[in-house]
């Protein structure tokens, strides 16, 4: 790497996406060790979460919702029915959807009380007022966002 590169690539690690990659993986990584012990990740329990939220729905439409492949939310589905946490049944039109097994909705409930546990520790760290205020700006940023994307 010359001067140049290495120059433009350093500025670059002040960059937004930095900071918000930097921050995003900590908190990924405490929502990883409170699912320790479980059968579920982080990826599996919100997907296990939105089916227990809306029994039906399709594959198709969560990856849509999360803006990840079919493929992968399939897979994900996949890991999900073998564990005995989903199992999938033909709806109206052919569709397939997703619905909980009791064995899932009791390890969406214990997967999201830690998730929550997890979140309280980290509102902790920051304290109150700092957590809310952050929560509120990634708000306001990502609904600036999507109307900049809308038009």
């Amino acid at each position: 790497m010359d001067a140049t590169t290495g120059a433009a690539a350093a500025s670059l690690t002040g960059l937004l996406r930095g900071r918000l990659r930097e921050v995003s993986a900590l908190i990924e990584q405490r929502g990883e060790a409170a699912l320790h012990g479980t059968a579920l990740s982080l990826p599996l329990n919100h997907l296990l979460d939105a089916v227990v939220a809306e029994p039906g729905v399709t594959v198709t439409e969560i990856a849509r919702r999360v803006g990840k492949s079919q493929q992968a939310m399939s897979q994900a589905a996949e890991r999900l029915v073998r564990l005995g946490f989903l199992e999938r049944r033909v709806g109206a039109g052919r569709t397939v959807g997703l619905h909980a097994t009791d064995t899932g909705r009791t390890a969406s409930a214990e997967g999201v009380r830690r998730e929550l546990a997890a979140e309280a520790r980290t509102r902790k760290a920051l304290g109150p007022d700092r957590f809310d205020r952050l929560v509120a700006l990634l708000e306001d940023t990502r609904d600036a966002l999507a109307e900049d994307a809308s038009r």
